[in-house]
């Protein structure tokens, strides 16, 4: 609008310019007509011209003659533009500021016949059509202005308003908003725009879901592992700890981002695993004494490129006991297993070449008792991995007095052949949840070695009472005693304070051991005080059934 404003102002000049020319030229052209016809004077005939029309004659050589302005001119007009060209083209015209009316001025002059030169000029500004026109347009050019502004700005926040939106949104999805979504439009392209925008963002949220829950999922399996895990990359950062390694090793706090070689415990390991092969076991002392298994393995990310290393610890301390269990087992089996059956193979082979009846009953005698030691052994060894490997509990209810009563009789006998006073105290009547033959063989084995290594004219208690709110056991006897040293260690398999006397009165070493498994079993505890030349006292502790108390 501006410049085709300027374009039609500047031409509507140029053609009001050339309409005062037309005007000068018929105005000299006129006058010099009515001189041809008339032969007034000039000075004369210009003296009673119109004064819309500024008149000049000029001589030939430049010299103003007369003005109907009425002003002395004393400058040469020879020089000047319009004359120059009148003298060369017989007219001539010229737009300037004049030098004697200090206005803008529209001159043309025409060379007479004589040579003299007649000019007429009329002020610029005195035919200015466009002056109102102008004011018009300005208004027009305002107008157009304001509308356009509006016009632009409705336009710009219709297209701009869905961009705004989809910014604010972006910005909400970047902060973790992942519901958020924009007003699909019904413009083709914009509506496009912002159905594949929700789109993107639906997208987004569901690989957001699908990634958190997997992150969930593994840290729940990290977390519930009995193994430690930690990760680092490149960088040596660490970039993932499980907390079954952070209590392997006592570290505390949070050394997500810190440099593995800033952590003493995880730089020593790192260390190992650099100069050893990627499985190694290793004995660590603090926090505590453990022995570890360590695994290592690359982690690549894309395009097979190395972004960092994870490292699984297995602690293996209670299988390396299991397996020191295991060999002392086997080995103590073999041992006491060789021990009968040597001495049942070189009887039975002596026997060949015995001729004597009475050496014959003895070595047969031998080889029976070793028979029945053998027999014992092998059976206490099937009893103790019975009540190992038994994973259900029976609940069959007990009843405490009549089942000791029973074991009472049966050892009754053995008792009275050694002279020892066997007696049996209850204060009242108790039910116990459990399995009957375990409490059975529970009492039998304690009662059986009170009697066994109480010498004679000695006495063995056993005693049921109430203790808060279980069921007491106390096996007390006047026997030899064991050492304080020992007390730590007589309910492991295997284990004899005197292995020479234990195995003359035909213990296999099983005995304490099933008793502890079997009080295990049932929930209960066992504790042992003993003096060396005083006697043992065997208490435990059962619980009771809910109604007994």
């Amino acid at each position: 609008m501006f410049f085709l404003t300027s374009a039609f102002l500047i031409i509507s000049n140029l053609q009001k310019l050339e309409l005062v020319r037309d005007k000068l030229r018929s105005n000299n052209e006129m006058i010099m007509n009515y001189m041809e016809t008339s032969g007034i004077d000039p000075e004369i005939l210009l003296s009673s011209a119109d004064d819309t029309f500024r008149i000049t004659l000029i001589d030939a050589r430049g010299n103003v003659l007369f003005d109907t302005s009425e002003q002395e001119v004393y400058e040469n007009h020879l020089f000047r533009k319009e004359i120059q060209e009148a003298f060369s083209f017989g007219s001539g015209s010229d737009v300037r500021v004049s030098e004697t009316l200090g206005i803008q001025m529209v001159y043309h002059a025409t060379i007479l016949p004589d040579g003299r030169f007649l000019r007429s000029s009329m002020e610029a500004g005195s035919l200015d059509l466009g002056h109102q026109f102008t004011r018009y347009m300005l208004a027009a050019f305002i107008m157009v202005i304001l509308l356009s502004y509006f016009l632009a700005q409705r336009i710009s926040n219709y297209l701009l308003e869905p961009i705004t939106e989809m910014t604010f949104a972006t910005e909400r999805i970047a902060n973790g908003e992942y519901t958020r979504r924009v007003t699909v439009r019904p413009d083709a392209e914009l509506g496009k725009l912002g159905s594949n925008f929700n789109n993107m963002a639906e997208r987004l949220e569901n690989t957001f879901i699908e990634n958190q829950e997997k992150q969930n999922r593994l840290e729940a399996i990290l977390k519930s592992m009995n193994s430690g895990v930690f990760a680092y990359d490149t960088q040596d950062q660490i970039i993932m700890i499980n907390p079954f390694c952070k209590e392997l090793f006592g570290i505390f706090g949070d050394v997500i981002g810190k440099n593995i070689y800033d952590i003493k415990e995880l730089r020593d390991l790192i260390f190992t695993l650099e100069s050893e092969e990627d499985v190694i076991e290793v004995r660590i002392r603090k926090p505590m004494v453990r022995d570890i298994r360590i695994k290592s393995a690359e982690i690549y990310g894309e395009r097979v490129a190395k972004v960092g290393t994870v490292v699984v610890l297995e602690d293996i301390t209670d299988l390396k006991k299991l397996e020191k269990m295991r060999s002392q087992f086997v080995a103590n089996v073999s041992h006491e297993l060789k021990t009968p059956l040597t001495s049942i193979k070189g009887f039975s082979e002596t026997l060949k070449f015995v001729k004597d009846e009475e050496t014959r009953n003895k070595f047969l005698d031998i080889i029976n008792e070793e028979s029945e030691r053998l027999t014992r052994l092998i059976n206490d060894i099937l009893t103790l991995s019975s009540i190992e490997q038994t994973k259900t509990v029976k609940h069959e209810e007990i009843d405490v007095g009549r089942e000791t009563e029973k074991i009472y009789n049966l050892l009754a006998p053995k008792a009275e052949s050694k002279n020892i006073r066997l007696n049996l105290k209850q204060t009242e009547q108790f039910i116990i949840k459990g399995d009957i033959d375990n409490y059975k063989q529970l009492v039998l084995n304690l009662v059986d070695n009170a009697i066994k290594y109480t010498r004679e004219n000695g006495e063995v208690n056993i005693q049921l009472d109430r203790y808060k709110d279980e069921l007491r056991l106390i096996i007390q006897d006047t026997g030899i005693g064991i050492p304080e040293k020992h007390l730590n260690r007589v309910f492991e398999r295997f284990y004899r304070v005197d292995k020479a006397r234990d195995r003359a009165m035909g213990g296999t070493g099983l005995g304490l051991a099933i008793v502890k498994h079997i009080v295990l079993s049932m929930g209960g505890t066992i504790d042992l005080e003993s003096e060396v030349g005083k006697g043992s006292t065997f208490t435990i502790l059962l619980p009771m059934t809910s109604s007994d108390f």
